[in-house]
């Protein structure tokens, strides 16, 4: 599975602790005289903050208990004074079998400002703010065991009332000397979790540090609070009620999205990457086991480990394959076939040759005739026109040139590829030059190995069924009537890694009765694919903003799981709305929504940016006489004629860091 780095904030915070033990040590550079850093003594403190920057220079105690150094800074590494609302959290982490033999390490809460009154912070007005407790029990700390400093400062304002700060979390374990701690909790990576909900955006009760997350929802508290839900538990839960109701982005099944499976690299730090399938308790199993009536009736975590092994012992199986045999079964065969895809034009009719060699996974071509009974399917999609597709999702040619491994729809095979015709298409001047097809390939499969197809039982619209087959890896081609280079959607505005972070790199999206399964990848630079079928007119109906454009915002945006377009864009390209033309929005009121005849729409920007900003005063603006200049849920003719003059650019100018920036 690909993974993101995290940053290691125990590493920064050593550093940081090393700095400052260095600096009061009294060495010079032989220079006398030299300002101080900008806002510490000898300069000016920030003026504003667009970033906030949270480390702890120092920890030393008093009487047994925890002073710490706390340095704030803004994105310019000027000190940020005047900070309000800094909550502190103190937590130690009780080892595994701190209560039973079988229970996993877990962060205990030993103090906490905001609800116990056990911290002091005072604003040194320099940058530094100092934390001292006063109600903290020095019994409630065991030297032996790691602590952890939760810093939060929430958005809001300085103490000047005016300058605005962005909210700012950050961890710091430390042992009992104050250094930074040998060892910590660390299952899952900061990253895995901004993925999907996207960094430094609020996951819940406005946090966005799941390091914040963790050192509150431990189970159990010290000091007599109340005790809180394990995060364990809870983030099993949610994501497994998001995913009952079609708002994950993967199977739950699918362990790997979050955690690790195999050694992380050392940079990574995740001293616990492998606690999921090694450490199994009656806890956090329950949490996605809601009925077992097996589990129910342990009375503690001490015999979970004696048959619940990673790898599996007897006929017990190993957690590791009970969670992720399934994934990994399909990760082995999509990792077996590639294909290879070469078009040529047939000036006789119009139409297109399609040639598709199936490759081995040394990318060795194979004999088609002798691997075909195992094809489930292998689709072939051909659109004209990829930056603004001209067949409409009932015009556009798309059949199977494989179905049950025979060949179908005159589909030959030649020299040991697979090769189909696309019948005559309507190629016109300039983007309408180019052809372009996606090539979707699925193999029947069983524990992980391509098998046969014959014999497997069939659905009602003669597929196999979903558990009989794996989605491969798709395709993308491209040819022109002219000769000349084809003209091709820009590539640069999606990153496919992206998202292969919230659906892992072997989602087969699409795959069931319709579509084969196509795993992006390598292959299909910038989801460009998609739009042989998403096309301007939409999809299936014309009611459901089908077109690309609009697709994956309203898909991702009613998963309530991206707030910030760096989550899936690298950039924004607004040049290309410049080759683009009107965009299906919507039905007449009243309507049939299969009926061309009903069907409304936009002008190209105006229907992009209504895919998000759907509501009647955003709709107002963009749709202006002398704002936007656009159409929304129009006549088509007259939403063609307004392409022209739609003029958002004019004062809005986004780009992925400030999606509402204007020329101002």
């Amino acid at each position: 599975m690909m993974m993101m780095k995290t940053p290691n904030w125990r590493l920064m915070a050593t550093a940081a602790v090393v700095s400052a033990a260095l600096s009061a040590c009294g060495g010079s550079d032989g220079n006398d005289g030299n300002d101080g850093n900008p806002g510490r003594p000898g300069g000016e403190p920030a003026v504003t903050v667009n970033q906030l920057n949270l480390s702890v220079t120092e920890v030393s105690f008093d009487n047994g208990l925890p002073v710490f150094k706390i340095l704030a800074t803004n994105e310019e590494d000027e000190s940020v004074v005047g900070l309000q609302g800094m909550k502190i959290n103190v937590a130690q982490l009780l080892p595994a079998g701190h209560k039973t033999v079988g229970d996993s390490t877990m962060w205990q809460v030993a103090g906490h400002n905001s609800k116990y009154g056990a911290a002091e912070i005072v604003d040194e007005k320099n940058g530094y703010y100092s934390v001292t407790f006063s109600a903290l029990e020095k019994a409630q700390l065991d030297p032996d065991f790691t602590r952890r400093l939760n810093i939060v400062v929430p958005a809001g304002t300085l103490a000047d009332g005016t300058t605005t700060v962005p909210q700012a979390e950050v961890a710091f374990d430390y042992n009992a000397a104050g250094a930074a701690a040998d060892y910590t909790r660390n299952i899952v990576a900061i990253d895995s979790c901004a993925a999907c909900h996207g960094e430094d955006q609020a996951i819940k009760h406005g946090y966005t540090n799941p390091q914040t997350c963790a050192t509150c929802h431990d189970g159990m508290k010290a000091d007599g609070g109340r005790t809180s839900r394990s995060l364990t538990v809870l983030v099993h839960d949610k994501h497994q009620v998001a995913f009952a109701e079609g708002e994950y982005p993967t199977d739950r099944a699918a362990c790997n999205v979050c955690h690790l499976t195999s050694e992380p690299e050392a940079d990574l730090a995740l001293t616990e990457w492998g606690n999921w399938s090694m450490v199994p308790t009656k806890q956090t199993c329950s949490s996605c086991h809601t009925d077992s009536a097996h589990i129910s009736e342990q009375p503690d975590s001490s015999t979970c480990a004696t048959c619940h092994t990673a790898e599996g012992t007897g006929v017990v199986a190993g957690t590791i394959d009970a969670h992720l045999g399934e994934w990994n079964d399909a990760a082995k065969v999509i990792a077996q076939w590639s294909t290879d895809v070469q078009m040529s034009y047939v000036a006789a009719d119009d139409s297109v040759n399609v040639t598709v060699s199936i490759l081995d996974s040394a990318g060795t071509k194979l004999d088609a005739s002798e691997v075909l009974t195992s094809i489930e399917r292998l689709e072939l999609t051909t659109n004209i026109g990829p930056n603004f597709p001209v067949l409409g999702y009932g015009q556009k040619s798309g059949f199977n040139a494989v179905e049950q491994g025979e060949l179908a729809n005159g589909a030959t095979i030649v020299d040991g590829d697979i090769v189909a015709n696309t019948g005559a298409l309507a190629f016109g001047n300039g983007d309408a030059d180019t052809a372009f097809t996606f090539v979707g390939l699925s193999a029947c499969s069983k524990d992980g190995q391509i098998i046969s197809c014959e014999g497997l039982p069939l659905d009602e619209s003669g597929h196999s069924l979903d558990e009989n087959f794996t989605g491969m890896k798709a395709n993308l081609a491209f040819v022109t009537k002219s000769g000349e280079a084809p003209s091709m959607r820009h590539t640069d505005s999606l990153d496919i890694t992206k998202c292969e972070g919230c659906h892992n790199d072997n989602f087969q999206i699409h795959k069931g009765t319709h579509h084969p399964g196509f795993v992006m990848g390598d292959l299909v630079e910038g989801l460009d694919g998609c739009v042989s079928c998403h096309t301007p007119e939409g999809t299936y109906a014309f009611d459901n903003q089908g077109a690309f454009e609009q697709k994956l915002h309203v898909v991702h945006g009613e998963k309530a799981i991206v707030g910030d377009c760096t989550q899936c864009h690298t950039s924004f390209n607004l040049d290309a709305f410049g080759k683009k033309d009107v965009i299906n929005t919507g039905i007449v009121d009243g309507g049939n929504r299969f009926n061309p005849a009903d069907a409304r729409y936009g002008t190209p920007i105006t229907a992009t940016c209504a895919s998000c900003h759907g509501y009647e005063a955003a709709i107002s603006h963009m749709t202006g006489g002398t704002l936007g200049n656009g159409v929304y849920n129009g006549d088509k003719a007259v939403a063609q004629q307004a392409v022209s003059a739609e003029n958002c650019f004019v004062c809005h100018a986004p780009d992925v860091a400030n999606h509402g920036n204007v020329k101002f």
